[in-house]
């Protein structure tokens, strides 16, 4: 009976991906490239971790070239939003799905940063949930420091991310499993963080939304402030 269990557990478990990843994101980002940026051992190793969970690394991005309605590039996490370890019984009315959410970073080009840095905030969340970081979850309105440019070049001002709930495509979706937030992942300038601080996060984005600096992250793009 065990045995069953954890098969039927498994076929739930690998239609909610499927679902995820077949349904709902063609819905929001159209067509997507078929090449996966999976989330390294490296990066893990790197954040202090140094035996990485298998279930770790199957984490990923993917990345949706320009579409008919969208001239930029997208690119969203994936598995961040699996029930792992969780049984379809165990689901209750109104839970979120895994951690809860998935990242969005929109460039105006292909971006390999795009990917570097939806990348690490993933791992960065996943060892924070399983308690190997300290600190809270990523949520709407955080401000975190990338540690250097956006895109590696010494004239890039955005050194930061903003997240934000989006309002260009549906901030949400159910699966079976429970609701996913998307959470756009917005670069930022120092002098931007240091406005945020002194006006907050929702004044910075009225700000951005403002100059047109959302839901895009362009890193040749000028400070606001």
């Amino acid at each position: 009976m065990q045995a069953h269990d954890e098969e039927s557990r498994r076929i739930w478990f690998e239609k909610i991906w499927i679902d995820r990843e077949e349904r709902i994101y063609p819905a929001i980002f159209g067509t997507f490239s078929k090449t996966i940026f999976p989330l390294p051992a490296q990066l893990f190793h790197q954040l202090g971790c140094e035996n990485a969970d298998p279930s770790w690394l199957t984490h990923a991005v993917l990345e949706s070239p320009p579409q008919p309605d969208r001239p930029n590039w997208a690119y969203v996490t994936t598995a961040l939003s699996n029930p792992w370890g969780i049984h379809p019984q165990d689901i209750q009315p109104g839970q979120y799905s895994g951690l809860g959410c998935e990242l969005v970073m929109q460039s105006p080009h292909q971006a390999d940063w795009c990917v570097r840095v939806l990348q690490w905030l993933a791992a960065v969340n996943i060892l924070t949930a399983s308690g190997k970081l300290r600190g809270e979850l990523i949520e709407p309105l955080d401000r975190i420091a990338l540690g250097g440019p956006l895109d590696g070049l010494p004239t890039c001002l955005i050194r930061n991310v903003l997240i934000c709930r989006p309002d260009h495509i549906p901030a949400s979706f159910d699966l079976a499993s429970g609701r996913v937030d998307l959470l756009l992942c917005v670069g930022i300038t120092d002098a931007e963080i240091s406005f945020a601080q002194a006006q907050s996060s929702e004044g910075l984005l009225k700000l951005l939304r403002h100059c047109q600096y959302l839901p895009v992250t362009d890193p040749i793009r000028p400070s606001s402030v």
